[in-house]
């Protein structure tokens, strides 16, 4: 019996070591489906950043759901693309020369819906003419749509500082 225990002994711990082996072993290119949804949320987020760069509250209201809910610290729940547009008309009014930068954390998709992480830096020059950048981070469930293409259901955002922007190259 107790030469059993050593091939135990031996055995079960390079039994571990392969199993840990494949399970860090590096991952094989994601599936077409999942190509396809990255490809397609990310014309949804190049989108986004056009509407706030045209300042076009319309086109910025088409990205959602009829259903969408958009919750932000500092505002109202804001529910429904008409009540979106209008909330992007009214606080866009002030704001001038308008950009937005998304950097995606994270992103979970299933069939028929997905949940995107990340963080934004949102600059304008305010009425003064001083450019101003918030920093925030942002949750956003997105729903696929028939078509194929994505729309945001739910957005949920704050910022983590806004301050003075650094000179653009």
């Amino acid at each position: 019996m107790p030469a059993a225990r050593g091939v135990t002994a031996v055995v079960a711990p390079c039994v571990a070591l392969c199993v840990a082996g494949f399970g860090c072993s590096p991952q094989s290119p994601p599936p077409p489906a999942d190509r396809a949804s990255a490809a397609g949320i990310d014309s949804l987020n190049a989108r986004l950043v056009q509407a706030y760069r045209s300042r076009d509250p319309d086109a910025y209201a088409a990205l959602y759901t009829d259903s969408a809910v958009f919750e932000w610290p500092a505002f109202n729940t804001v529910r429904g693309p008409a009540a979106l547009a209008a909330m992007a008309r009214s606080n866009w009014a002030a704001l001038n020369d308008m950009d937005l930068r998304l950097a995606v954390a994270a992103r979970r998709v299933a069939p028929d819906h997905a949940t995107e992480f990340g963080a934004f830096e949102q600059s304008w020059r305010d009425s003064s003419g001083a450019r101003m950048t918030e920093y925030g981070r942002y949750v956003a469930l997105l729903v696929r749509q028939r078509d194929g293409g994505w729309r945001m259901d739910r957005f949920f955002g704050f910022a983590d500082s806004t301050r003075p922007a650094p000179p653009r190259p």
